[in-house]
């Protein structure tokens, strides 16, 4: 049966909101969960827009604690509150985010539900914040005037076409063929270490990638998590006519500092967001700036959705 990942973009401006950019936001749909990745002022209305409650985020992934990314968040929890929401949340961001929530939700009163706060303390190496089945979160901090954290979602998915005759001829207890479909190696009872590609006709290898990096200058760190991506959503606040000497110390990129750094990571698709306001009705040229160094570019746009097979 084939798996979807459902990338939807709810605010894709920079800063302060356009005529037809709001706040960044980023829903992420898979076949159990949805994932917000950033809380832009407006994100509820987009949510309306869409069609997704409210009470269905099971996940929010804050990278900083700057207004355009984190304060659509209380007034997302009040109307969780309101609408009766017993699920527990989990909200995942950098140092600072228990005492935002916190000082927001004595306003709110008391919830229904509990939340799970992760608060991911700043580090150049790639560390793991969520496990939950298929779906593993891990980030790491970037460069930018506060702390910033990018994401990056990985889901175990199956390689290909498992193969039950050659298993039950190799004598694999069923038990392992999961972990083998999906990409582990396993040790039998006897000893023996079977590999995946032993019983697997490989179309994939490795997990499904999707990295977001939230707001940053040019960044190895972001290339490192990025590696072999599937998809990478990569601030480009500005046009690549601007100075790097003055963006990259305000820890923002150009739409060809976000296309280097794809080509370096080597992945599959780049995906532009927040767009500063100046550019309102230029994303042709930006797209085209980034297209000159990364062919397989493109511009998010509110509401926007990309449907992406992760495997057939």
């Amino acid at each position: 049966m084939s798996k979807w990942i459902i990338v939807t973009f709810l605010g894709t401006s920079a800063g302060t909101p356009t005529k037809t950019r709001s706040l960044p936001a980023i829903l992420v749909q898979d076949n159990k969960r949805f994932i917000l990745l950033d809380c832009g002022e407006g994100t509820q209305h987009r949510l309306l827009q869409v069609g997704v409650s409210v009470c269905r985020i099971d996940i929010v992934l804050i990278t900083h604690l700057h207004g355009d990314h984190v304060f659509g968040l209380p007034g997302l929890i009040s109307s969780m509150a309101l609408l009766g929401r017993t699920r527990d949340l989990t909200i995942v961001g950098p140092p600072g985010l228990k005492e935002m929530l916190y000082s927001s939700v004595k306003f709110i009163g008391s919830l229904p539900f509990k939340i799970h706060i992760i608060e991911v303390k700043p580090s150049n190496n790639v560390v793991t914040v969520i496990e939950d089945g298929d779906l593993e979160v891990k980030c790491v901090e970037t460069i930018h005037n506060v702390t910033n954290i990018a994401y990056l979602l990985q889901w175990k998915v199956p390689l290909g076409k498992f193969r039950p005759e050659i298993a039950q001829k190799l004598e694999i207890p069923t038990r392992f063929w999961r972990a083998l479909h999906i990409g582990e190696e396993v040790i039998l009872d006897d000893g023996r270490v079977i590999r995946p590609e032993d019983v697997v006709e490989l179309r994939r290898r490795g997990p499904f990638k999707i990295v977001y990096t939230g707001d940053t200058a040019p960044c190895e760190n972001v290339v490192n998590i990025a590696r072999d991506a599937d998809v990478l959503i990569h601030e480009s606040t500005f046009s690549a006519e601007e100075d790097p000497a003055c963006i990259w110390p305000q820890g923002h990129s150009r739409t060809i500092d976000a296309a280097e750094i794809a080509k370096k990571a080597n992945v599959r698709i780049l995906i532009l967001t927040h767009i500063s306001a100046r550019y309102e009705g230029l994303e042709d040229k930006l797209l085209q700036e980034a297209r000159s160094i990364f062919r397989n570019t493109y511009i998010a746009n509110d509401l926007e959705k990309y449907y992406i097979e992760i495997y057939p």
